[in-house]
């Protein structure tokens, strides 16, 4: 994992995670987010973000993931052009070298994460986007 050079503490759907900031184009206020009526599962609908129309990531959506526990204060604007809403920002830190394991099967999330850091006593997965991406592709053909 030491390939990211920075990496975002964040809490997203309930829970404390890390996002490489090489896969962030920026992160936004947030902004009221467009239902889409029939739109495709896992997204919650889309902003307009620098004039064009942002899909942003319901994550209620998402297998055995919780929905957002507390109020969204940002969105995390990845390069794929998908908004992840966010509920907090802790700030950035330098990966360590060690402390990364493999996503257990068992935890939800690793349908959409590259693997758990263990930071401070704490293991904080890290998202995976494209890993991400998939699993939306494979929702909608689920439909």
């Amino acid at each position: 994992m030491s390939e990211h050079s920075s990496l975002l503490h964040v809490r997203a759907a309930g829970r404390d995670m890390l996002l490489s900031v090489a896969d962030l184009w920026e992160v936004v206020a947030p902004a009221p987010v467009t239902r889409l009526p029939g739109g495709p599962p896992g997204i919650q609908g889309v902003v307009i973000h620098q004039g064009e129309f942002l899909p942003v990531l319901a994550w209620k959506h998402l297998p055995d993931c919780a929905q957002a526990s507390g109020d969204i204060t940002a969105v995390a604007v990845f390069r794929r052009r998908l908004g992840v809403p966010l509920e907090r920002l802790f700030g950035t830190l330098d990966p360590p070298g060690e402390g990364w394991r493999s996503s257990s099967e068992e935890d939800p999330c690793s349908a959409f994460t590259a693997g758990v850091c263990n930071l401070e006593g704490r293991d904080l997965p890290l998202l995976d986007v494209d890993r991400l991406l998939a699993l939306l592709h494979r929702l909608r053909a689920e439909r």
